[in-house]
């Protein structure tokens, strides 16, 4: 496989930024042919660009669909124009695209450019998947917190903000104020608003068992309010499972599935199946 652990120099952060790519050419006859697509991954709180790909397999799961990924470095951003730190979403939108066409020929049309991310990342594709929906064909948040504001407002009742609770003020400020273009629940009512074929294809994915910050209560209630939407195709899918690798691991071959719209989920988890001898 052609994997690319690159540092790269971004006007818009100002300064040099970590950037890894996954680009299959494992089959000597695809080798020379463009791959089918490109996933833009976002990271979780606390991680980096690299953990997700080295705790899942999810490049052999792109590998074997023939498409592309890169794995976005955005540590403790939520994804936004920091209200104290760095603009991450106008390097994710506007740089990045021309520095992955220009850097490594990689650039596809709208139908063929992906988002996904976990957690922090999940919250980062709702907000850039649903606020650039000129940008990408579909998008998939995992274990993604849903209700920002719910979280802020929480978080303004307690005496002493502590731990990850700490990377919230960087990024909507001393007062948390939560703007409409941060708020997922306002996007997906803008996105809803927007012609069926000018709407990206959204699948949200929540572990049953996951309750880290009620996240799998956030994504049932937000689930419900979108239903509610004329959205074209939308669809919250949970099964067995927490915060964790396992769950992701799996959640990626629903994903790339989802995203090409074939069924390679289907048959991979066939193959798990054996009877013990």
């Amino acid at each position: 496989m052609a994997f690319i652990n690159s540092t790269i120099y971004s006007n818009v952060l100002r300064q040099e930024v970590a950037l890894d790519l996954y680009i299959p050419n494992d089959r000597p006859e695809k080798s020379i042919k463009k791959p089918c697509g490109i996933v833009y991954f976002l990271h979780g709180l606390g991680s980096s660009e690299k953990r997700f790909r080295e705790f899942t397999a999810t490049n052999r799961y792109a590998m074997e669909n023939h498409i592309a990924i890169v794995y976005i470095s955005a540590p403790q951003s939520f994804y936004t124009d920091m209200k104290y730190g760095l603009k991450y979403y106008t390097y994710i939108t506007e740089e990045l695209p021309k520095l992955l066409e220009s850097l490594y020929g990689l650039k596809f049309p709208r139908e063929k450019t992906f988002l996904s991310g976990l957690s922090m990342g999940g919250y980062g594709t709702l907000k850039i998947g649903l606020s650039r929906p000129d940008m990408f064909g579909a998008i998939a948040p995992l274990s993604a917190p849903c209700d920002i504001i719910t979280m802020t407002e929480t978080l303004k009742k307690q005496d002493k903000l502590e731990g990850d609770s700490l990377s919230f003020l960087p990024v909507f400020g001393d007062n948390m104020e939560v703007k409409n273009e941060d708020n997922p629940y306002y996007l997906i009512k803008k996105v809803s608003e927007l012609p069926p074929e000018k709407q990206p294809r959204i699948r949200m994915m929540c572990g049953i068992q996951d309750d880290l910050a009620m996240i799998n209560e956030q994504n049932k209630a937000f689930d419900e309010y979108a239903s509610t939407l004329p959205l074209a195709d939308y669809k919250l899918m949970m099964w067995e499972g927490v915060h964790d690798y396992t769950f992701w691991d799996r959640a990626m071959m629903h994903t790339i599935a989802f995203f090409l719209k074939n069924k390679y989920d289907e048959e991979k988890i066939k193959s798990w199946r054996c009877e013990i001898q």
